[in-house]
Parts: structure tokens; C-alpha cells; sequence
């Protein structure tokens, strides 16, 4: 199985200092070494949904953001959520999400959830060490390590083991499964080969484009070195495995209106950078050539492959975009210190592409024109300067659990009995790799369907309670309701935003009864589970044929 790992071990701590802002509308502080029913960690949506859910069943929950904002990308820069059908989102989820907010109003929506249920938060903190005995997580060791001015984490924190948390139930909402890796909880990352689950998708693709550009430092000389923006990433064959990740990259609110926040360059900006541009201009390369969502999914028209589009940006999955496809490579099981480089490089990237196209000679005059006028919108990220502060991890790690949930559930062949909530969507992949082929260009991946959405069962699917818990042997009171028990097939539909906070208010209540109980999370009634969430409006199984004289 690609990328399958059972670690059991405290990652490094860091030691150096980068200092950081303090946020204005904090709540109520957690004191330090508390002992709660339910800790919560992080507080996207999926981790907001699970403290209120924990805390409605009277349990003493505390939630833990490395950040100092809440709701993850559902506030960090989604320019729509994605429901997928729309009649699958339940629960607690929906009210929320019709009110189709701007990213701030989101994020003061959350504020406000925590604040009305008393649930104390404890920013700038991110997991370093877990305390385990008897399979059970007693503790978590948090270090102090607030983002920087512009919405990047540090590679380093200012204090170590500045906290240490203890909880009953503990609830991994991030988007790295963190937590759960350093409870030595097994899991994967990567893509399986079509063999490992018998999932025709699965594996390695072929290129989505090829462009014809010289990869070489030199031209035609393979020993001169890659371009800057190409790795030297080996291409396995269709179909086979690899521990490669679909694209991240950052939600931008571009604006070409007069009050505008700048776009600067990065410091140490270097023209030579984007030779590959350069190249591509000079020879009339479509480099906008990809793959991109076109024509109308349930009403909703994209936007294309406008590299400054409004709200989406990176809606393109082509060579020219705001993010660089492949650098990611070694965020899912990287240290803090990879992590902080990836998402500074991304955000440099799009710094310096800009300034690139701003002054370079070899860009078209037009597009010289659409660089020069094109800003950061105002209201939205106006803390951090403009910049978007969650980087959008689409997948990263996933669990492997009892169940796994993989293309066959998709299809509407799994029919599991402890359903916590259900996903749909189709199989949406973005780009792995950015990679020389037969002397020119290619971008690896980027598969786009819309597949099974048009089945009897439309693209409907149950996510059971066994896909959000560990094995019973590997840890007794931890649930994982964002990085689950899932193939990277299954993952590539599961992975919105509405599906894991679906999951994240089940697993709230789960982890209460968890608590009250003193139970291990395997041992939970599903019957008892069931009915509280029937209560709470959860939908738990697939719904009938929609009704076509009905909207």
C-alpha cells in the first residue's frame, strides 16, 4: 500500500523564535495543563462542528488552532463551498452553509459558535508530542508558534512545550492528521495502485498536457539541469502507486478595483525563476492548455483558466496558474519545518509571478496589462495583508482503519450499516507533478470527473463510524473525522468541506459519549450514536429518488 505508515514516535521539537501578531477577538483562555472531557485539534469547520456537538452533550471541551483564525478554508478563502448534491448536507452543517457568507463572516461565525457554547480556544499552539499509555492518549505537548504577517506558519516556534493538554477523547480535525500520526495511528498517503483496493481509477495517470518547452537549463542538454518549477519526480506507470499529492496552493481574492492591497514581490526575487514563462511566451506556448472545469456542474458556471480570476484563481489545472504543481511533494508527512517552506514558496510563487509578468519583456502586452492592475480585495484577509491564511491542503494523510472507504462505495456498492454521515462528489484530482518528458513539459494528473453523479444513487454515499475511529489496538479515544479511513480515490471526493463538518459534528457527539461513558470510541452503542444523530438532523442514509417536479 503506497505510503502506508505505523509510526510511533514524538516528532523532533523545534527551538527558534519567530514572533507573530496577537488576535483581537480571542475567546475565552484555556488554563494551562486543564483537564477536559474533549480536546479538539484545530479549529476548522470540521473542528468547530465537532467542539459544539461534544459540548451539547455536556461534555467540558477545549479546542486547540496553530492559527489565529477559525474555520480552516470554509473562511479561508473558498471562493463557493463546494456541496456536491446538496441534498446529502444535514445536520447542523446546512443552516450554516446556506447562508453562502463571505470568508470573514464565516470565520465570525465560528467565533461566535465557540464563544455561545462557553468552549474555550488556545490559538498560536500546534501539537508536538503525545503522551500514550494503555492505548489511550493521556496528554498532548503544544508548542507556541504564532503565524507570521502575512498568514504562514514558522518553521520554528517561539516556546516549546508551552502547554500540555489533558482530555478523555481526543478529536484530530486537521487537515494533516497530526495528531493522529503521533498517536501512532496507522495511515497512508499517496495513491494506491488499482490493485490495492481493486479500484479501476486508482494509480498513476497519464499526463494531463504536455507543452512544448525545453525542461533544460541549456536546451537539449539534460546534464545542464531542470528549470526552475520542474522536479526531478519519477513517473510511474499508469496505474501503479506513488506517494505523490494533488497540487495545493492558496484561494486568492484577486481585485482589479482602484482600492486594492499591493502585490509585491518576494524578497530575493529572481527573474530566472520563470524562464519556463519566459520560454512559453517567446515561443507562443498555450501554457493556459490544461484541464480545466468546463460547462455548468448543478448551475454552477466556472470560471475558467483566468490566472487572476476573482475568488477561484487556481480554478486551472494548467502550467499557467497561481500555484506551482508538485511542490507540495513532501507536505503530508513532512515536519513543521517543510511545511512552513511549502507554504511561504507557494506564497512567494504567486508574489513573483506577478512581478514576473509585470516586467518581464517577454511577456504579452496584455497580460503585462492585467499584472500591473491586478491587487489583493479588501475586507477579506485585511490581518495578514491581503494574503489568504490557510493554504488549501486538499488531502494529505488518511487513516487506515477497519473500514476504508474506497471507489466501490462511491459507486454505490458499499453499503455500510454504521453510517455517520454521507459525502458526494465526483473524482477531482488536480496536478502531482511538474516534470521533464521526452524533452518537453508535462503536468502529471488532474483528473476530472463527474462520474457515478448520474447513477440511480447520484453520486450519494455513506461514510461509516468505523472509517472516522482507529483500530481498536492503536488507540482507544481518538477520532479522526477529516483525515478518515480512505483510499486516496475515495479521498479525492470525500474531501469537502461540508462532508467534514458532517463528520465533525457525528464525531463531537460520539467523542461525549465516549467520555461520559469512560468507554473505549470502538465501543460506542452505534444505536445509541444513531439516534442522537437522527435528533440532530443528520441524514445517515442514502435518499430515494429526487422528485424532478421538486427543486
Amino acid at each position: 500500500m503506497s505510503g502506508l505508515r505505523h509510526h510511533r514516535r514524538d516528532f523532533l521539537r523545534q527551538t527558534a523564535a519567530l514572533g507573530a501578531g496577537v488576535w483581537a477577538a480571542r475567546l475565552p483562555a484555556a488554563e494551562a495543563n486543564d483537564a477536559f472531557d474533549v480536546c479538539v485539534y484545530v479549529g476548522n469547520a470540521s473542528g468547530v462542528m465537532a467542539a459544539c456537538a461534544a459540548a451539547q452533550e455536556g461534555a467540558k471541551v477545549v479546542v486547540v488552532e496553530p492559527s489565529r483564525w477559525l474555520g480552516g478554508m470554509t473562511g479561508g478563502g473558498l471562493m463557493h463551498v463546494d456541496w456536491g448534491r446538496e441534498e446529502a448536507v444535514s445536520g447542523s452543517t446546512r443552516p450554516i452553509l446556506k447562508q453562502g457568507f463571505e470568508d470573514p463572516q464565516y470565520r465570525a461565525t465560528f467565533v461566535k459558535m465557540l464563544a455561545d457554547a462557553g468552549i474555550p480556544v488556545i490559538y498560536d499552539h500546534r501539537v508536538s508530542a503525545v503522551e500514550k499509555t494503555g492505548g489511550r492518549i493521556r496528554a498532548i505537548t503544544l508548542d507556541r508558534a504564532p503565524f507570521d504577517a502575512t498568514g504562514c506558519p514558522p518553521a520554528q516556534p517561539t516556546q516549546v512545550a508551552a502547554r500540555v493538554i489533558q482530555a478523555k477523547v481526543f478529536i484530530d480535525c486537521s487537515y494533516e492528521g497530526d495528531l493522529m500520526a503521533r498517536a501512532g495511528v496507522t495511515y497512508a498517503f499517496g495513491r494506491e495502485s488499482r490493485e490495492a483496493y481493486g479500484e479501476s481509477l486508482a494509480g498513476a495517470q497519464p499526463p494531463m498536457s504536455v507543452y512544448a518547452i525545453d525542461p533544460y537549463v541549456t536546451p537539449g542538454d539534460p546534464a545542464s539541469g531542470l528549470l526552475p518549477l520542474l522536479q526531478d519526480t519519477p513517473v510511474a506507470p499508469v496505474g501503479a502507486a506513488d506517494q505523490l499529492t494533488m497540487g495545493y496552493g492558496f484561494r486568492w481574492k484577486f481585485t482589479f478595483k482602484g482600492d486594492r492591497l499591493p502585490i509585491d514581490p518576494p524578497e530575493g526575487y529572481d527573474p530566472r525563476q520563470f524562464e519556463l514563462y519566459r520560454r512559453a511566451f517567446r515561443q507562443g506556448v498555450d501554457i493556459l492548455a490544461g484541464r480545466v472545469m468546463r460547462g455548468k456542474v448543478d448551475g454552477w458556471e466556472p470560471s475558467g483558466g483566468r490566472v487572476f480570476s476573482g475568488g477561484a484563481g487556481n480554478l486551472a489545472r494548467a502550467l499557467f496558474a497561481p500555484t506551482n504543481y508538485g511542490s507540495n511533494a513532501g507536505y503530508p508527512d513532512g515536519d513543521y519545518a517543510t511545511r512552513a517552506r511549502i507554504w511561504k514558496a507557494q506564497q512567494d510563487f504567486v508574489r513573483g509571478m506577478t512581478h514576473f509578468l509585470r516586467t518581464d519583456p517577454a511577456v504579452p502586452e496584455k497580460q503585462r496589462e492585467l499584472a500591473r492592475s491586478v491587487g489583493l480585495a479588501k475586507g477579506i484577509f485585511d490581518d495578514t495583508r491581503g494574503y489568504p491564511h490557510q493554504l488549501y491542503v486538499r488531502e494529505a494523510r488518511r487513516m487506515v482503519s477497519d473500514y476504508v472507504v474506497t471507489q466501490k462505495d462511491l459507486e454505490g456498492k458499499g453499503t455500510p450499516a454504521d453510517s455517520v454521515g454521507l459525502a458526494s462528489y465526483g473524482v477531482d484530482e488536480w496536478p502531482y507533478a511538474t516534470v521533464p518528458l521526452g524533452g518537453k513539459v508535462a503536468l502529471m494528473g488532474g483528473y476530472y470527473s463527474m462520474l457515478y453523479l448520474g447513477t440511480e444513487h447520484r453520486g450519494i454515499y455513506r461514510i461509516p463510524y468505523r472509517a472516522i475511529r482507529p483500530k481498536a489496538d492503536q488507540c482507544a479515544n481518538l477520532l479522526v473525522p477529516v483525515c478518515v479511513s480512505a483510499s486516496h480515490i475515495a479521498m479525492t471526493s470525500i474531501r469537502m468541506e461540508p462532508v467534514w463538518m458532517i463528520l465533525g459534528e457525528s464525531a463531537g457527539v460520539a467523542a461525549a459519549m465516549a467520555a461520559r461513558a469512560g468507554d473505549p470510541v470502538q465501543a460506542v452503542p452505534y444505536a445509541d450514536l444513531q439516534a442522537k444523530l437522527r435528533a440532530l438532523h443528520q441524514k445517515l442514509d442514502v435518499p430515494g429518488p429526487k422528485d424532478p417536479t421538486k427543486k
